[in-house]
C-alpha cells in the first residue's frame, strides 16, 4: 500500500511522443533561422521541416514565439552552466571568452533572438536571464546593489551582443570578450580588465 501511494505522488513522466515532436520543432526552427530571418520562418515551415502536421505544432505552442522562448530558455540554463564557475572564480575574461564562443557557435538562433524577434521577445530573454543570473550566487563590489549590478549587467551585455550579431563587424568572439569584459563584467565584478585574449 505505501509503495502504491509513493509511486503515485511521484512526477508523470513526459510522453516520449511529446519530447519527440518538440524536440523536431526546436531543431527545425534552429535549421531555418540560418537560412532565413526569424520574422520570414512561418509556423507551416517550422511543421514542414520537423515532420509534423501543421495543428499538432499549436498543441504545443501557442505561437512560433512561444517555441523561440522555450528554446531561449533552453539555451540560458545552458550557457549559465558554462560561465557560473568562471564568474564564481572571479574570471570575468574567461567568463566573457566563454559567452562570445557560446553565441558565435550558435550565431543564427542567437541572432533570432536578440535580433530578429521584436521587442517583446527580447524583453523576456532579458527578464529570464536576469533571474536566471540572479540564482547564480555573482557578487558585486559592495558599493553595487547586487540587483542593480544583475539588472545592468544582463542588459548591457545582451545590448553588445545585439549589436555584434546585427552589424558586419570584423570583432571575433576573443575581441568582443575584452570589450564585454571591459565594459560590463569587470566593472560589475570589481576586477581589472586584462589585455585582449586569443
Amino acid at each position: 500500500m505505501a509503495h502504491r501511494a509513493r509511486k503515485s505522488r511521484a512526477a508523470p513522466r513526459p510522453d516520449a511522443r511529446i519530447t519527440k515532436s518538440r524536440a523536431a520543432l526546436h531543431a527545425a526552427l534552429i535549421d531555418l533561422v540560418t537560412e532565413v530571418p526569424f520574422e520570414e520562418v512561418t509556423v507551416a515551415a517550422i511543421t514542414a521541416r520537423a515532420n509534423i502536421g501543421y495543428a499538432t505544432f499549436f498543441r504545443h505552442y501557442p505561437t512560433r514565439e512561444a517555441l523561440l522562448a522555450e528554446i531561449a530558455e533552453g539555451l540560458i540554463g545552458e550557457l549559465l552552466l558554462l560561465i557560473a564557475p568562471l564568474v564564481l572564480a572571479q574570471d570575468s575574461g574567461a567568463a566573457a571568452l566563454a559567452l562570445t564562443r557560446f553565441v558565435d557557435d550558435r550565431r543564427p538562433i542567437c541572432r533570432a533572438l536578440l535580433v530578429g524577434a521584436g521587442d517583446a521577445m527580447r524583453r523576456d530573454i532579458t527578464a529570464r536571464a536576469i533571474v536566471a543570473a540572479g540564482t547564480a550566487g555573482t557578487d558585486t563590489p559592495e558599493w553595487l546593489p547586487r540587483d542593480l549590478g544583475i539588472v545592468h549587467g544582463v542588459g548591457a551585455t545582451l545590448m553588445i551582443l545585439r549589436w555584434w550579431l546585427e552589424h558586419d563587424t570584423r570583432q571575433d568572439a576573443a575581441g568582443m570578450a575584452h570589450i564585454i569584459d571591459r565594459l560590463v563584467f569587470a566593472p560589475i565584478t570589481g576586477a581589472a580588465a586584462p589585455a585582449p585574449r586569443s
